[in-house]
């Protein structure tokens, strides 16, 4: 019995350890080295802060919100493990990688359990799942003027048009807190689809008439909210 208790103990620590190192082994970068400005980065002696939340898609909403970059996902498939070790893997990783944030998350998964055989007569098994976490960093000051008037937008995914039953415009991803969009009630979801009478097709139509644009310029813009046409007025400005 003893030798059972302890081939369990040691069992537990081997795979323990060896899934926090996922983190950083699954860990993928949005951008090549040098995309995002180096002041923005974590700093020597910062300590990182780590989110975990039970809604990540909303956290990653609020803090790309609050003026930050994401920089990089990692996810995987394991058994339960304790906070703590995934605390230290996640500060190890944001070392690493110099992020300000990590937010994670950890859902129970449809992949079944994982079974451990201890004799060829004793087992246990542990339900999978699925563990996922986002790094960020802040948007410096001299950067976040190419987001005037206060939004992020992306192209409509093939999910998203069936979604939101719109084959065309731009998509909010981000609308960030305190700005001209946020203070208009502009928000995440939105589909814009016409600036000052220039039909927004793609995000290449919105950069266009953002690069267009001088400061205090009037936007009238017409957008799409849960399958209904809407249209606000807003001035070129943060």
């Amino acid at each position: 019995m003893k030798k059972i208790l302890a081939f369990c103990i040691f069992s537990l620590l081997f795979f323990t350890g060896c899934t926090t190192t996922a983190f950083n082994k699954y860990y993928r970068p949005w951008h090549d080295d040098g995309y995002f400005p180096n002041e923005a980065y974590l700093k020597d002696g910062e300590e990182p802060k780590i989110i975990r939340t039970n809604n990540i898609k909303e956290q990653f909403r609020d803090i790309a919100s609050r003026w930050y970059w994401c920089i990089g996902y990692s996810g995987f498939y394991y058994t339960t493990i304790s906070n703590n070790e995934i605390y230290k893997a996640l500060k190890k990783l944001c070392e690493k990688e110099r992020a300000v944030v990590a937010i994670w998350s950890e859902e129970y998964s449809t992949q079944g359990s994982m079974t451990y055989a201890i004799t060829s007569s004793i087992a246990y098994s542990e339900p999978i799942k699925h563990y996922s976490v986002y790094l960020f960093i802040p948007i410096p000051y001299e950067s976040r003027e190419a987001y005037t008037p206060g939004i992020a937008v992306s192209e409509l995914s093939q999910h998203d048009r069936e979604i939101y039953q719109q084959n065309t415009g731009a998509l909010i991803n981000v609308v960030y807190k305190n700005s001209t969009a946020f203070h208009a009630n502009l928000t995440h979801g939105d589909i814009i689809t016409n600036i000052n009478g220039k039909r927004i097709y793609t995000t290449n139509d919105y950069y266009d008439v953002m690069q267009k644009s001088k400061p205090e310029d009037i936007w009238n813009i017409t957008f799409v909210r849960n399958g209904q046409e809407k249209h606000v007025e807003i001035l070129f400005k943060l």
